[in-house]
């Protein structure tokens, strides 16, 4: 880990923007999709990569996007909270608005191989402005940057492969805890995984797409050892999908299925308290009692000109939340999972293009059913997203 700290704080110092704020996810700690134009097809990309961001999708893209810097950001207005004990807790009274910095560059080594480097944001949080229960104003930003470094390679005119080594930094700041007698601050760590990916084309109108990416293995915490199972340990979780593009003229329909593997970080998956056999930080203490999610995406680009691409789409996640652990929950209410998208790309010159997007994911709640204090937390979460990007092609 410690020789991967270089590297990771270069590419910290990369994407320091995407650091000043929080990213606060749409589908547990994940947005709905990465870039912006995957963003307006309700984040279907595994087998349509649209540009240099696709490595974080599916590594195996880059090499069918060309040379090639995107540069685009979100802006992100949340509506979400906690009812306890029958009070409303507005999670977003202090701040509603955030924004998320994306971008990717890609440079094409030859006719059949490429190097590239996608950049993107996770998180999940709230701000309470008021008390619930014994934790006074708890607030929580999990903010993440994860950068796929990826190679790509055709392996003939119908198929290619691509690797990433995916390099994450993430800062956890908590508060509230405290009326508990737990710890709570701010702190960092750096980590590591693989990803890995394929895309065919199996007719002139049918590409299919494949992807894994380990779990990105974090350094711990120790501020938070005494609270985050595994003493302060909090992992991205692995996750794989697979995808299809079907082409008909002017017209591209894209769909996805992808698996996230939650419950296998503890600090995730665990279950909440009242309910884990062990005690704050250690393996088996309580967590947020996330369950493994199942993401369907399904989206269409319709090219009206030469210079003009409209696009929709929508997205279905199972449901994150466990209702029989939903205390924790109060500091990450990833409640909604539905997602209906629009998006539009405007090609100004030949090599210069500008993308939009925009989602509604609709406010959803999950009842607390649990022992203890679960069975009187209900959380809430709905959001509005507004996505923009550049692209320059070289």
């Amino acid at each position: 880990m410690k020789r991967l700290e270089p590297l990771g704080r270069a590419l910290a110092s990369y994407g320091l923007a995407a650091l000043a704020v929080p990213a606060f996810a749409t589908q547990g700690t994940f947005p709905h999709g990465y870039g912006v134009k995957a963003e307006g097809m309700g984040g279907a990309s595994i087998a349509l990569p649209q540009d240099a961001v696709a490595g974080a999708n599916n590594p195996a893209g880059m090499v069918h996007v060309g040379s090639r810097f995107d540069l685009g950001g979100a802006f992100l207005k949340v509506d979400n909270g906690a009812w306890f004990g029958g009070t409303r807790h507005d999670g977003a009274e202090d701040k509603s608005l955030y924004i998320i910095p994306q971008l990717g560059y890609n440079r094409m080594l030859d006719g059949t191989q490429s190097v590239g480097v996608s950049v993107v944001g996770n998180g999940v949080g709230t701000d309470q402005g008021s008390d619930v229960g014994p934790m006074s104003e708890p607030k929580s930003e999990l903010q993440q940057m994860v950068s796929t470094v990826s190679y790509a390679r055709k392996l003939n005119d119908a198929h290619s492969v691509g690797v990433g080594l995916v390099l994450g930094y993430q800062r956890l700041r908590i508060q509230g805890p405290a009326g508990l007698g737990l710890p709570q601050g701010r702190d960092d760590s750096f980590g590591y995984g693989l990803s890995l990916g394929w895309q065919g084309q199996l007719t002139p109108e049918l590409t299919l797409g494949a992807t894994w990416s380990s779990k990105v293995y974090m350094g711990r915490m120790d501020k938070f050892a005494g609270l985050l199972p595994e003493r302060g340990d909090l992992d991205i979780p692995a996750h794989y999908g697979l995808g299809a593009a079907w082409k008909h003229g002017a017209t591209t329909v894209a769909a996805d299925v992808l698996r996230i593997e939650w419950s296998d970080v503890a600090s995730l998956g665990n279950p909440g308290v009242a309910i884990a056999a062990g005690a704050p930080g250690a393996d088996n203490g309580p967590g947020f009692g996330w369950q493994d999610q199942t993401v369907w995406r399904i989206g269409v680009a319709h090219a009206l000109s030469d210079t003009l691409t409209l696009r929709a789409g929508y997205s279905h996640g199972t449901q994150v939340l466990d209702s029989r652990s939903t205390f924790l929950g109060i500091l990450a209410p990833a409640a909604n999972r539905k997602h209906w998208t629009l998006g539009a790309t405007l090609a100004v010159t030949p090599a210069m293009a500008l993308s939009l997007a925009y989602a509604r994911s609709p406010k959803e709640t999950v009842r607390g059913d649990g022992p203890g204090p679960n069975a009187g937390t209900d959380l809430y979460m709905g959001q509005h997203w507004l996505s923009a990007s550049l692209a320059i092609r070289f």
